[in-house]
Parts: C-alpha cells; sequence; structure tokens
C-alpha cells in the first residue's frame, strides 16, 4: 500500500459542482490510487500518463465532461439508475433499463461491461469510465426514484441557496464539509476518510470484488433512508428549507459512500491488473 500523501502534490483538484461533483469523483480516484497494489497502480498510471499525469484524480470526472458531446451522448443513461418510486429496492431486471436503449443500460450494467472490456483490451476509455462510474453508483439519488429524476426536480433551498435535492448530494454536502471542518482543503478531508472511515470501517463492508448490482441496492436504500427523508422522518418536498439539521443527519452516509467508492475501485482494479 503507497503512503496516501506520496502524490497529493502532484494532483490537480477540479473544485467546479457536477454529479458527485469532481470534488467528490477526483477525491474517489486519488484515494482509490493510494490503496492500489504496486503492480495495478503501475498499469493504471501508465494507462493514464500521457493526458492526465498517471492520476485516477486527474481523469475521474472525463466521463461527465465527455456525456453532452454528440459523439458520446448515448453514455449518459450510464449513470444512473432509475428505481420506481418508494420501492426502496434495486431490481436489475426492472430498473436497469433505457427507454432508448433498452435493457441492461445503467451505471450497474456499465460497470460489468467496462470491467470485462478493461481486461480484454487494456484500453483507457474503459478505465476511465470504470473510475467514474463505480463512484456514481455508490451516489444514492443515482440510484434514485424515476418520477424526480433522482431528486433533479425536487428543488428548494438549502443553506439558503436556491437548488435541487439532487445537487446537494452530488455537491452541496461536500462543499459544506470542506467549508466548515477543512478549510476548503479536499486533501485533508481525503486523509480523513481514508484514516477514519476506511481503515476503521472496512472490515465491516461487504468484500465482494465486482457486486455493483449490491451496491445499486445500498444506494437506493440510503436515498430511501435519508436523501429523500428530513430528520422527522417526512418526506422531502417542493420548497424545501434544508440547512444544519439534515446536514448533520447525512453527513457520515456521505464520507461513508465516498470511502465505499474508493476502496471498492481499488479492489476490482487490483482484481483486473492481478
Amino acid at each position: 500500500m503507497r503512503f496516501f500523501t506520496s502524490l497529493l502534490l502532484n494532483i490537480v483538484f477540479i473544485v467546479n459542482s457536477i454529479q458527485w461533483g469532481p470534488i467528490g469523483h477526483s477525491s474517489i480516484g486519488n484515494i482509490a490510487q493510494q490503496l492500489l497494489t504496486e503492480k495495478a497502480n503501475y498499469q493504471v498510471s501508465n494507462l493514464l500518463s500521457y493526458k492526465y499525469n498517471g492520476s485516477m484524480s486527474n481523469a475521474a470526472n472525463w466521463a461527465d465532461e465527455i456525456r453532452t458531446l454528440p459523439e458520446f451522448k448515448w453514455s449518459a443513461p450510464l449513470h444512473f439508475i432509475n428505481t420506481p418510486d418508494w420501492k426502496c429496492d434495486y431490481i436489475r431486471e426492472r430498473d436497469c433499463y433505457d427507454e432508448t436503449e433498452g435493457p441492461t443500460f445503467c451505471v450497474d450494467d456499465a460497470i460489468q461491461n467496462y470491467t470485462k472490456r478493461l481486461i480484454k483490451y487494456n484500453d483507457i476509455d474503459s478505465l476511465k469510465f470504470l473510475i467514474h462510474f463505480v463512484g456514481d453508483i455508490h451516489q444514492p439519488l443515482h440510484c434514485g426514484f424515476i418520477g424526480d429524476r433522482g431528486g433533479n426536480d425536487i428543488t428548494g433551498h438549502f443553506f439558503n441557496k436556491r437548488t435541487n435535492l439532487h445537487s446537494i448530494w452530488d455537491s452541496g454536502i461536500i462543499e459544506r464539509r470542506l467549508y466548515e471542518d477543512f478549510k476548503n482543503s479536499s486533501i485533508l478531508w481525503q486523509e480523513y476518510i481514508l484514516n477514519n472511515i476506511i481503515y476503521k470501517d472496512m472490515n465491516n463492508w461487504n468484500k465482494c470484488i465486482n457486486c455493483s448490482s449490491l451496491w445499486g441496492e445500498e444506494s437506493i436504500v440510503n436515498a430511501c433512508e435519508y436523501s429523500y427523508l428530513n430528520v422527522d422522518k417526512t418526506k422531502i418536498k417542493n420548497d424545501f428549507k434544508l440547512s444544519e439539521n439534515y446536514y448533520n443527519n447525512v453527513i457520515n452516509i456521505v464520507e461513508i459512500q465516498i470511502g465505499k467508492a474508493a476502496l471498492r475501485l481499488s479492489n476490482l482494479l487490483n482484481y483486473i491488473f492481478s
């Protein structure tokens, strides 16, 4: 295992806010790279050497950056799982579906597909998609309800800022955490997650190497129990006003999911390149 801070000074962190937010995705990528075996890190760094300076963090947001380009618009549904409202479970045959592309077209299937492609072709695009999609599936509202598009259609205020529920979970909670407790430093936050969440709790997490369906199930359960509910367990509706109580109730879930995503991504890549 490589010392956590060895790469930090060489990594450029992106600070805009979309999809777990670039802060979330880049943090998952950076933490995961510190948990790679020497062999896996060599292979990953080599694939990412030209454009990304060998860094998973720098490549982690590529799948978001290209999804609106005409040649990559087909990839947009691969960032999500759409589950029936308040069923609070994930059934692959029912939920991994896109109206245009048909069945088995969601983030769960994308992880399975790009795992196989990376093993077979050892190509950079498969690696970049995999880095990103393992992050996406751990964001609870990327496995949210089809009726509100994973919280995108539920709008209100978070600490007096106009937003939607999905954006709160992509970036609002993370940005608040960095501002309040880590001097806006994602580096310090990553160190905290590695030392106080991953190393502390990893033995209690499911150790299945590539169980993306299980990861999706965990996320929709978290969405039902935390993302979509006020602290008093009433359902969050339009014109919500969320602040300290909601934030304090969910921040640990966000950080656990970031930690799980990083550890599971590293385990998956260690397996692929073993």
